[in-house]
């Protein structure tokens, strides 16, 4: 399977779901989908076009578009192409869903997000904090407004 193959397949399964579905080389491929169908997305990769690895799961902020990105990077076991896919969140209330159900190991990525950046994940089997001291719960500290650590102590554990 190649990238040109995995694209029309995806745009051809999701015409309405899939844009901005790029190649960016022969094993690269990004796509933007609306995230209200990233679930049925994952799971046409994982189930039909055998990208059965979620590498990572991450997100990115953009304040001057009111916007949070989430990036989800798919790989397969059976082919070399690898899919970036992004879902778009409005900054105020980014809310996704879980896609654990598809890929287990999007657990700990999801529960990550959610404390740097607050995205909600609905749906989620156990969405709380991962990594930050109480302090700092709800803080959002990898959104590019935080203003700082509020003492000493949470400044030194990141």
């Amino acid at each position: 399977m190649d990238a040109n193959s995995i694209i029309s397949s995806l745009t051809g399964k999701f015409p309405e779901d899939i844009y901005d579905a790029s190649v960016e080389s022969d094993i690269r491929i990004v796509a933007k989908v609306k995230p209200e169908n990233v679930v049925e997305v994952c799971r046409y990769l994982k189930e039909d076009l055998s990208f059965g690895h979620l590498c990572c799961e991450l997100g990115a902020d953009y304040p001057d578009r009111n916007e949070i990105e989430t990036v989800y990077i798919i790989g397969s076991y059976d082919h070399p192409v690898v899919i970036t896919m992004k879902a778009l969140l409005p900054r105020d209330n980014p809310e996704i869903e879980s896609i654990v159900a598809v890929y287990w190991n999007a657990n700990w990525y999801e529960r990550e997000t959610y404390e740097m950046y607050g995205v909600k994940y609905l749906n989620h089997p156990d969405l709380k904090p991962l990594l930050l001291p109480e302090e700092l719960h709800g803080e959002w500290p990898w959104r590019k407004d935080y203003k700082g650590f509020p003492n000493k102590t949470a400044r030194n554990l990141v």
